[in-house]
C-alpha cells in the first residue's frame, strides 16, 4: 500500500466515494431516496439514525464508522 496516496485522503473525501458508487448504481426511486437520505446528514445531522448512514454507505465500514461517530459527537 502506498502511504503517500493516502495522507491526501481525509475521511469526509472518502466518504463521498461510496455515496457516488451507490447513486451510480440505483435505480431512479432509489437514487431519490439516497439523495433524500444524503441531505438528511447534511442539513440535520442530530436527526440521522445508523440505518440512514448504512444506506448511504453501503458495505463501507471505513465510512460508516466515521458518519456513526460524527454524528454522535453532535448529539453529545
Amino acid at each position: 500500500m502506498n502511504i503517500d496516496l493516502l495522507e491526501d485522503l481525509s475521511l469526509p473525501t472518502y466518504t463521498a466515494i461510496p455515496f457516488l458508487e451507490r447513486l451510480e448504481g440505483a435505480a431512479h426511486q432509489e437514487k431519490i431516496d439516497l439523495m433524500e437520505a444524503m441531505l438528511l446528514m447534511a442539513t440535520y445531522p442530530r436527526k440521522v439514525t445508523s440505518e440512514i448512514i448504512k444506506r448511504c454507505v453501503g458495505e463501507d465500514t471505513l465510512a460508516y464508522l466515521f458518519l456513526h461517530l460524527r454524528n454522535q459527537d453532535l448529539r453529545d
